[in-house]
């Protein structure tokens, strides 16, 4: 990592990028990662306020809502500081995701505490955002707001979902970067090593039993952000039994090129996997056997 100078520049850059193109909003908030993990959240914090004192000139001098930088500023890097400062101290995937998943299933409760009439807040987003869209495939109005409201129950959920999976991808990417250029190797037996815990496991299981019994969609909703927990488990379990049983790499191509064509499957199979390794230990089974 070249100077603070460095950073801030790919840091502004990705994230103006960012607000056109959203996925590479993900590489910018590594970018703030990678300082953090490197030189502490101060100075991370420092390179994510000028590059947002940056963004938002741009937008004042782009005519836009000067909210917007500081928005962009908040959503994709403030708790880019939090992980990475956790990663930082810990040198623990566990403490990360466990983290992130009580903040995420927090942020579900606090949303249904401090919005009234939630599932109507997100039907006007949706009708605001995706709406005109349906109009113009000719689905009908009835069948549109009938879609709306069954996407409408579930939205909280999956958005804190969505958001912790992308602040971890980050911190991943982050952490990738930074094996690269002081610690080569170091990241994938970091990754590997993760392991959630069964109290998590049994939570997990519980919520959705509840959300299948009461028919209650916050249970449903809260299982959402276990669930990318424990995929990201089952992820690093793909990758430790690929270097247990010294197979190709060819196998991993081949499981992200299905988990691309099939996420939502591959996510539940994944998480799955990472649940029954909390409880049974796969990774340590296998590797007993190999030994004898």
């Amino acid at each position: 990592m070249q100077g603070r100078l460095r950073a801030v520049t790919a840091t502004t850059g990705l994230g103006v990028v960012g607000l056109l193109l959203p996925p590479l909003a993900l590489v910018s908030s590594a970018a703030v990662g990678l300082v953090g993990l490197r030189a502490g959240w101060q100075q991370a914090l420092i390179v994510a306020v000028i590059a947002a004192a940056v963004i938002t000139g741009m937008v004042a001098v782009a005519g836009l809502p000067l909210p917007l930088g500081i928005l962009t500023a908040v959503i994709q890097w403030a708790p880019m500081l939090l992980f990475a400062e956790i990663l930082r101290r810990s040198s623990s995937w566990d403490w990360v995701l466990h983290i992130g998943m009580a903040l995420g299933t927090g942020v579900v409760l606090l949303t249904y505490l401090l919005v009234p009439d939630l599932s109507g807040f997100w039907i006007r987003v949706l009708e605001q955002s995706v709406g005109q869209i349906f109009q113009q495939t000719g689905m009908p109005a009835a069948e549109r707001e009938l879609a709306f409201q069954q996407v409408a129950s579930l939205m909280t959920g999956m958005v804190a979902a969505i958001s912790v999976l992308s602040f971890v991808l980050a911190l991943l990417l982050s952490r990738y970067w930074q094996a690269l250029l002081y610690n080569p190797g170091g990241f994938g037996a970091e990754f590997k090593a993760l392991r959630l815990s069964k109290a998590a496991a049994g939570l997990l299981v519980a919520l959705l039993l509840l959300a299948w019994l009461a028919e209650v969609t916050l249970f449903f909703e809260l299982a959402l952000v276990l669930l990318v927990g424990f995929f990201l488990h089952g992820l690093a379990v793909l990758h430790a039994v690929n270097t247990l049983l010294g197979l190709s790499r060819f196998w991993l191509v081949g499981a992200y090129v299905v988990m691309a064509l099939a996420l939502p499957q591959m996510m539940i199979v994944l998480a799955t996997v990472g649940m029954l390794d909390t409880v049974i230990d796969l990774r340590g089974r296998l590797d007993r056997s190999d030994s004898v």
